[in-house]
Order: structure tokens, then C-alpha cells, then sequence
């Protein structure tokens, strides 16, 4: 009985794409199966405990902040034309963008070819930023994602 119930699983396992192994039933009747993921898994949390109220909320993902700044200083620069600006962030993001021979900061000149000064700023939450032109004027990002 015990063959046939291994060679039984080891048959309806042939179809299964995954890699796995079968070991036979133990002395007390258990047979252990491990089996390999195919797929990664399509859903990821990327939110992290919040910084600010210690972790009692969550923020998006910090390691996409920086991806989504340059995406509006693209904006910025290419649709609105904007070619020197103030960028207001919180002070810990202020000191990542500017970490560095190569910062971010200098990378977007480099790109843009602009003239960006990272003011680091209290007021801020953590993932919070603000633009103002070279005459310190706000730049509503939000009414200008809605024109583009």
C-alpha cells in the first residue's frame, strides 16, 4: 500500500511544471513533498512604516521617491520649461540627493542640463516636496500633471 501511494503522488506530480521531489511514506505515515515556485509572486508590498509617527502609519516605498521626483523635474523641465527651480524636501531626503561626488543633484544637471538647488526643508513630511521657480514662486505640480 505504502509503494502504491508514493507511485500514485509521483504520477499526478508528472504534470505539475514546478520543480519537486517525493520522498516516501516515513515509518509513522507522513510523506514530505517540497515543490519550487514557478511564478514570483505578481503582488508586492513596498509601503513602509512611516518614519514620522514611528510606524504607526505607512508611506509609499522611499526607494521610488527618488524615481518619481525625476519624473516631475521631466515634466518640469521639458513641458513647462522650467530651467532653474527650487526643490523644497524634507531634510533627510535633502542629504540622500546630495550624497556624494556624483549626487542625484548633479546627475539631474547633467541631464537636464539645469540649475537645481535641494533645499532642505522642516515643514516637510518625509516623502513630501515642493518646487518654486528661480523668482521663489510655488509651482503646483498637480495643476501641471493635469494639463500634460
Amino acid at each position: 500500500d505504502r509503494q502504491m501511494l508514493y507511485e500514485r503522488m509521483c504520477k499526478n506530480m508528472q504534470k505539475d511544471r514546478a520543480r519537486h521531489n517525493i520522498l516516501p511514506l516515513s515509518k509513522f505515515g507522513l510523506m514530505q513533498i517540497t515543490r519550487q515556485r514557478v511564478r514570483p509572486v505578481m503582488d508586492v508590498d513596498v509601503d513602509e512604516d512611516c518614519p514620522t509617527c514611528f510606524g504607526t502609519g505607512k508611506i509609499h516605498s522611499s526607494i521610488l521617491f527618488t524615481d518619481q521626483l525625476e519624473r516631475k523635474i521631466d515634466r518640469l523641465v521639458n513641458k513647462v520649461g522650467v530651467k532653474k527651480f527650487y526643490l523644497h524636501v524634507h531634510p533627510y531626503v535633502a542629504a540622500y540627493i546630495n550624497k556624494g561626488f556624483i549626487s542625484l543633484k548633479r546627475k539631474w544637471q547633467m541631464r537636464y542640463g539645469l540649475g537645481v538647488n535641494i533645499i532642505p526643508s522642516q515643514k516637510l513630511a518625509y516623502l513630501q516636496y515642493e518646487f518654486y521657480d528661480a523668482n521663489k514662486q510655488f509651482i503646483d505640480m498637480k495643476e501641471q500633471s493635469d494639463k500634460s
